[in-house]
């Protein structure tokens, strides 16, 4: 399986290089805003990413949650069509507008096809320019995302995350939520959207990223059209600070569940550092231990792994369900220093760069999977060119390379648990 693997990226790679389908992507200026774009004959897709950047640096306690908010509501009525118009174009036109708010950055995607491109992008400018804010729809998303935001402690996974999140970020900017809170959401006033939508989008802010089957000089003039007339300056994103240094420790929430979930974060390298390409392979050399020795051999869970974030200020975690967390928490720490003291061997290393890779390349089969790559490496990663240098990075990645970084990084790790406090020591979880 895992030769397939390795020969569908060679495949994939080769289709890409070879078939004329697809050139590079390059970057240029449309009246003071940077664009990246990628043209490709190879399908009718047209994939578009307005990035504004900050996130959660650009964001308090009070307001957290704004930009979400504002983005959500944008498609809910502009100043060319209220939102039962808006959606009806949206379908008639097979056209799909979403939004996202993270850590670093917030987002407004449009994906079309080429035959419905000016009427795709008229709708598109209308959410990101020319929102009207209805007090009625406002409300509207803003029940659905305090909703959203309440039910976060129903939900063991996604309230692991929430608790070990928090307290590896406690005291960063990270620790206001892009999303929000129940609190925060509550609080923020239709002019205060307007207010922020005014203040975020200015030209220092935006990144747009387009990939897909259209021409360079329309889209030039397009976007010159549209944008041109935004300020040059105001509401600069800031930048997160590094975190400090961190201390191991572990929080407990009690709760009667057939298994107990457990989650610990620590400080990762970002991915502009010369260690993430390093980073991404040992943490999924680590992921593939723990599947094998913990659920395969031991039988001790059915889920466990090990991720890695793509943040400015970085984390990876270590994550398991089980039923004696303490047990299973002693096979995890032990892989973990096998990984550090114990070099791989050339043919294990090359078998999971390969995997990796393909994994890799099949998020960019899509427009909008190679849109999304190229903004996060031009907002995080030293520059949009370094899609294909990443990859390049991790194939020179080396046995050495991997005990460096997994001794260097993985340790001192913020853990949160939920399920019996009984069974959770906490000598243990603080000697990570």
């Amino acid at each position: 399986m895992k030769r397939a693997l390795i020969l569908l990226a060679a495949t994939f790679a080769f289709t890409t290089a070879v078939d004329g389908q697809t050139v590079a992507a390059s970057k240029f200026s449309v009246s003071g805003i940077p664009v990246i774009f990628k043209p490709g004959r190879a399908n009718d897709v047209v994939a578009v990413r307005l990035y504004i950047r900050g996130g959660s640096a650009n964001l308090t306690a009070a307001n957290a949650g704004i930009e979400d908010l504002m983005l959500q509501s944008a498609t809910h009525g502009t100043a060319k069509y209220d939102k039962d118009a808006f959606n009806e174009k949206l379908v008639e036109t097979g056209t799909s507008i979403n939004s996202s708010a993270d850590y670093d950055y917030s987002t407004l995607s449009l994906q079309a096809v080429r035959q419905n491109w000016n009427e795709a992008w008229d709708l598109y400018t209308q959410a990101a320019l020319h929102p009207t804010f209805p007090a009625a729809e406002v409300e509207l998303v803003r029940s659905q995302l305090v909703d959203a935001a309440k039910r976060i402690p129903d939900d063991p996974d996604s309230y692991i995350f929430y608790l070990a999140d928090s307290s590896l970020y406690a005291g960063h900017p990270y620790a206001a939520r892009p999303t929000g809170t129940p609190t925060s959401m509550a609080s923020i006033s239709r002019q205060a959207l307007t207010d922020w939508h005014r203040q975020r989008f200015t030209k220092e802010n935006l990144l747009i990223v387009v990939v897909g089957n259209v021409q360079r000089d329309d889209l030039v003039q397009k976007i010159s059209s549209s944008f041109g007339q935004l300020p040059a300056r105001g509401g600069g994103a800031a930048t997160p600070p590094a975190l400090k240094s961190v201390s191991p420790d572990v929080m407990v929430v009690t709760r009667e569940l057939p298994t107990n979930y457990v989650l610990g974060f620590f400080a990762a390298p970002p991915p502009s550092s010369a260690d993430f390409a390093a980073m991404r392979v040992a943490t999924d050399v680590l992921s593939q231990r723990l599947f094998e020795e913990v659920r395969t051999k031991r039988n001790l869970t059915y889920a466990v792994g090990a991720s890695l974030s793509d943040r400015a200020v970085n984390s990876g975690n270590l994550y398991v369900t089980a039923v004696e967390p303490d047990t299973t928490m002693k096979v995890i720490f032990s892989e973990v220093r096998r990984l550090q003291r114990e070099p791989l061997s050339p043919s294990d290393l090359a078998e999971n760069v390969n995997t990796f890779l393909t994994q890799f390349w099949i998020t960019q089969q899509s427009n909008m999977g190679q849109a999304r790559q190229l903004g996060l490496f031009e907002l995080l990663g030293g520059g949009y060119q370094n899609v294909n240098r990443f990859a390049e990075m991790v194939r020179q990645v080396t046995p050495a390379d991997v005990q460096r970084v997994a001794s260097r990084y993985m340790q001192h790790a913020r853990f949160a648990v939920i399920g019996d406090s009984a069974k959770v020591h906490r000598a243990l979880f603080t000697s990570f």
